[in-house]
């Protein structure tokens, strides 16, 4: 393809891309009545051919048997051939052609044709072909062809990436309705539960009190596991807006709403930094949240800010090492590091910062690449 052709043809199909305010369908109208114009062919059309007939989805046909929600034999068409052999194909006077004798010749009575193939996930989709009723005066170049190539294959990108965010809107209804569940026939069960323990807990005494406060914990506990299912379910790794947060307020906020049992908090080195306030909370209660479950009694929780970022160390057992090698691992199975730690990692990732886990008398959280809210605003402002 010639420079100056391949340039154009280049930016036609680029400025179609940027261009945010049109959807699909304009995206494709638009492109579908640019390859007519640059080839010189009266019409366009994208088809769709999975379904096994030749259904066409748009179309610059006006009227006639080829105007877009027409459906065909796909037998009788040229477009057999490029989805038979996903190779584009051109003809420019189908009678003076290898093809004179071709059932689409007087089935369509379209006398030159340029098609090339549509594939979305690896699959045959259709195809973007342009044809007119009357022989062209030249035969295709190989630009043209390459022209018709790029134009297929951009369709083919762009119908797959609409696939894939409806799959995701799908599953993310499919989440919230997961939430919606958690919410009202899990928690209203589990409250009246809790409501009758507490009630027969002061009729009895030792030892049957005993066992149901082991039960009244086990249902805090599953309590906490729907609260982070569903912030898991309803958030993911999505961040919203960002603002300055301090460090130690924020610590000390999920602090005082986790109070784990034995455990003391000591916090150093104080700075502010970009965040999402409540998901960053969010991380340190779950952290905390796991030091109330896993360290024992008389543990000191340490909060300091470094220059690029935070560390949370405690002086526990330290975290198996199996799942400390596993954590802020996207390979890793969400049932082996749980959910808790599972929420963590999301939340970093969401931020787009980095973190790793240490053991060693102990265990070392440290989250960095998170940047001073003054060196922001600086080069924000910096003339």
């Amino acid at each position: 393809m010639s420079s100056s052709t391949s340039s154009t043809y280049f930016r036609d199909l680029y400025e179609i891309g940027i261009d945010r305010s049109l959807s699909l369908e304009e995206k494709i109208e638009r492109a579908i009545t640019i390859g007519r114009d640059r080839l010189d062919v009266p019409y366009g059309v994208l088809s769709y051919t999975g379904g096994g007939d030749y259904e066409i989805i748009d179309s610059t046909f006006t009227d006639g048997d080829y105007v877009a929600g027409s459906v065909h034999d796909l037998d009788t068409t040229w477009c057999r051939h490029v989805v038979g052999d996903q190779q584009v194909l051109a003809i420019s006077d189908a009678a003076h052609s290898a093809y004179s004798d071709d059932v689409a010749r007087n089935a369509t009575n379209l006398q030159c044709y340029i098609g090339g193939p549509i594939l979305v996930d690896g699959e045959s989709y259709g195809t973007l072909c342009y044809s007119g009723e009357e022989p062209r005066s030249s035969e295709f170049t190989e630009d043209e062809k390459q022209f018709v190539r790029l134009l297929s294959q951009w369709i083919g990108y762009e119908l797959e990436r609409e696939k894939h965010y409806e799959i995701l809107d799908r599953q993310n209804e499919r989440l919230n309705e997961f939430a919606g569940v958690l919410t009202h026939d899990l928690r209203n069960p589990l409250t009246a539960a809790r409501g009758y323990t507490e009630l027969v807990s002061e009729l009895v005494s030792d030892p049957e009190k005993g066992y149901l406060e082991t039960v009244l914990d086990s249902l805090d506990r599953m309590e906490t596991l729907i609260s982070e299912t569903l912030s898991l379910a309803r958030e993911g790794g999505d961040v919203g807006e960002r603002e300055p947060v301090d460090l130690h307020a924020v610590a000390r906020t999920a602090w005082d709403t986790v109070n784990p049992s034995g455990a003391h908090l000591e916090l150093d080195a104080d700075r502010d930094l970009l965040a999402d306030k409540s998901r960053l909370r969010q991380l340190f209660e779950n952290l905390f949240r796991n030091v109330g479950e896993h360290c024992g009694d008389d543990v000191t929780v340490r909060v300091r800010g470094t220059d690029d970022g935070f560390v949370v160390a405690d002086d526990g057992p330290g975290l198996p090492q199996s799942v400390a090698d596993s954590f802020f691992d996207s390979d890793a199975e969400p049932d082996h590091i749980g959910l808790g730690l599972l929420i963590i990692e999301r939340v970093v990732s969401g931020h787009g910062w980095d973190a790793r886990v240490e053991v060693d008398d102990g265990t070392r959280f440290v989250f960095s690449g998170v940047g001073r809210v003054t060196e922001t605003i600086s080069d924000e402002h910096r003339y």
